[in-house]
């Protein structure tokens, strides 16, 4: 089969407003132009049984296997790209527990003289960062004059971002075919 719109599984999706523009020119290309896709389906709807529905169903058939090949082939590519976001932001660390630092042993480019082993050093890699506060004060303002008139404890709005930031991104990786996830 020859697809609508020459993709490739994970290629970037294309919008269906894309593949709607590329099939009219394709269909014309098969000799299926417009008008003559119109009277198929009076045909069709006509009387299905005639030689001349069974015709024009045999054609559109062929186009609409293309068609939901490239349709397919289209979907696997956005859960595709939906899965890598959703790892990509999974993978991020949590702001409400912090990171700690990572030292990796790196090779000094000397050699021990005893055992004629290489020195390494421990390297910095990822530096450290805090959590953030669970909580942080927030100023309470009059409704009618919109001056301070006190504060409050509220949760911290960038850690709750965070969490339903992960919450979306493990529903997108849940709910992922097997056969994207194994992808490479």
């Amino acid at each position: 089969m020859s697809l609508i719109i020459n993709i490739k599984q994970g290629d970037k999706p294309v919008s269906i407003s894309t593949i709607n523009r590329a099939k009219e020119p394709v269909m014309a290309a098969r000799g299926y132009p417009q008008e003559m896709r119109d009277s198929a389906m009076f045909y069709i709807v006509m009387d299905p049984t005639s030689a001349k529905s069974q015709a024009a169903m045999a054609a559109l058939s062929v186009f609409e296997a293309d068609l939901i090949e490239t349709l397919a082939l289209n979907t696997f590519n956005a859960q595709l790209e939906a899965y890598r976001k959703a790892i990509s932001r999974l993978s991020r660390y949590v702001l409400s527990e912090g990171r700690e630092a990572v030292y990796e042993d790196q090779p000094t480019g000397e050699v021990d003289p005893n055992t004629f082993e290489p020195i390494t050093s421990a390297v910095l890699v990822q530096t450290a960062i805090e959590p953030l506060e669970a909580e942080i004060v927030q100023d309470i303002r009059d409704e009618e004059t919109g001056e301070i008139i006190g504060t409050e404890m509220v949760p911290n709005p960038l850690i709750v971002t965070d969490a339903q930031e992960r919450v979306s991104a493990q529903s997108v990786v849940d709910s992922t075919p097997e056969d994207v996830k194994l992808y490479n």
